[in-house]
């Protein structure tokens, strides 16, 4: 059975991640381990099926600042953005059409407001701006990263909060900075428990933040903690190895 809309938190966004897209995915994988929730987290590209289907739903086309600007007549310093982006210095003509800041340099609220024109009119022009945040199926923010007190208020307004394993669960957790690697192992973790029905059994998180890999033992990502001990590290691990881990458990 295909896993609800619902079951999951989506950030729609650029592939490669934007700056933006990158921080606000940190921050929701960050603030959903605080919250102890055991809820998927997506990053999906605004050109995936998904995504366009989504936004079909919602009378909205999934589209970048770019996207925006371009329907909209809206003028935009592009080489300051990026330069905000920490993009290589090049010519806006050659910089890719489909990223409006393309890095994974560190984000910055200037980059956001720089932005701004672009996000407050991007509804009124039937675009959801990256970055998007959907939660239980509906969209809480676009265009920008939000405060992280407000999206924390969001995810237990979504999701609850205080949802600590009850007694005889099992916690996995997956440690890793956010790279490819650590996000796959991520997603394969889930398909594994989802594959082996252990869907109310099992909570997992991500964990990012790197003061807490030496605290689990982790000197190399992804790393794959089962109930408090270390089963992997350095290695993407395919769904098949991930349910070995778990029914030998």
């Amino acid at each position: 059975m295909p896993v609800k809309r619902e079951d999951e938190i989506w950030i729609i966004g650029t592939d490669p991640p934007c700056p933006r897209c990158h921080h606000l995915n940190e921050m929701v994988h960050e603030l959903a381990g605080e919250l102890a929730l055991s809820v998927r987290i997506r990053h999906l590209s605004y050109t995936d099926g998904e995504a366009v289907e989504f936004g079909d739903r919602i009378g909205l086309e999934p589209g970048t600042a770019k996207d925006v600007a371009r329907k909209g007549g809206i003028p935009m310093d592009w080489e300051r953005v990026y330069q905000l982006a920490g993009a290589p210095a090049q010519p806006v003509e050659v910089m890719p059409e489909d990223i409006c800041c393309p890095s994974v340099a560190p984000w910055t609220p200037e980059l956001d407001e720089i932005l701004r024109p672009c996000q407050e009119q991007a509804i009124d022009l039937g675009i959801m701006m990256t970055p998007v945040l959907v939660l239980s199926g509906r969209i809480f923010h676009q265009g920008s990263v939000p405060a992280r007190e407000q999206a924390k208020t969001w995810l237990v307004e979504a999701y609850g909060e205080g949802n600590e394993k009850p007694g005889g669960e099992r916690l996995v957790e997956v440690l890793g900075p956010g790279c490819a690697n650590c996000e796959k192992v991520y997603q394969n973790v889930f398909e594994a428990v989802k594959q082996l029905g252990f869907d109310k059994r099992i909570r997992v998180v991500k964990i990012t933040d790197i003061r807490e890999f030496s605290k689990r033992g982790v000197s190399i990502t992804p790393g794959l903690v089962i109930d408090g001990k270390v089963l992997s590290t350095g290695k993407v691990l395919e769904v098949d190895r991930i349910m070995e881990m778990l029914e030998e458990r």
